[in-house]
């Protein structure tokens, strides 16, 4: 009897101590979970600090940019204004022939006008400005027949003409007429026009149609021949 109560205080004893370690080993295995928890789902300091200060930067940025756009629009309408002004000073129309010819016309009226003589005209081909996608220069090569003095008022009337205008190359030659000297001057004076770009081209189909219904139509066509 005696031996029986011993054995049931040990027992009593050691299942005591066990609860106590397994309750130990539940809390600690709670105290990692939570850290696992922690160190995982919830954000570094370090980062949110540094995603806090971005967005800082961001926010001043679009404040700096606001703050600008008054300033940037009246400088973009003051552009538009400047190239409205430089298209009014460019030959009329957009094609060369008809620029070519009109610059004729306005070098025969400063001629006559400065009692130059025009011996010979020719219009030379366009060429595009460099840096520029529409912009193309007009050539008209003229020979003349004047004094000195009637020559520096025909380059004056051109340089001072309302379009640009401007006098590329200038060979002056001079022959002796009557113990008197005449110049026989030789001018490349060129103008400006405006060639919008063309229209991209429509794709073709494989069998090298503009379109896939017109190719269609087409072999309809030939088959029922």
């Amino acid at each position: 009897m005696v031996s029986a109560a011993i054995h049931k205080e040990r027992f009593v004893k050691v299942a005591g101590r066990e609860k106590k370690v397994l309750y130990a080993g539940v809390v600690l295995a709670a105290a990692i979970l939570v850290y696992y928890a922690a160190s995982t789902f919830l954000p570094d300091g370090e980062r949110v600090r540094g995603d806090v200060e971005t967005q800082k930067e961001l926010l001043l940025r679009q404040r700096t940019l606001l703050a600008q756009e008054g300033a940037y629009k009246k400088r973009a309408d003051a552009t538009q204004g400047e190239l409205a002004q430089v298209m009014t000073r460019l030959l009329p129309g957009d094609n060369a022939s008809v620029a070519g010819a009109e610059l004729q016309r306005i070098l025969k009226e400063f001629a006559d006008q400065n009692d130059v003589e025009i011996t010979q005209k020719n219009n030379l081909a366009e060429r595009k400005v460099p840096d520029s996608d529409s912009l193309v220069k007009v050539s008209v090569r003229i020979e003349t027949n004047c004094g000195l003095d009637e020559l520096v008022d025909f380059l004056t009337a051109i340089e001072n003409y309302e379009k640009f205008l401007k006098v590329e190359e200038l060979v002056i030659n001079s022959i002796r007429v009557q113990k008197q000297y005449r110049i026989r001057p030789s001018l490349t004076v060129v103008g400006y026009i405006n060639v919008p770009a063309a229209p991209a081209a429509p794709d073709a189909d494989p069998a090298g149609n503009p379109s896939g219904s017109g190719g269609a139509a087409r072999t309809t066509a030939v088959a029922n021949r």
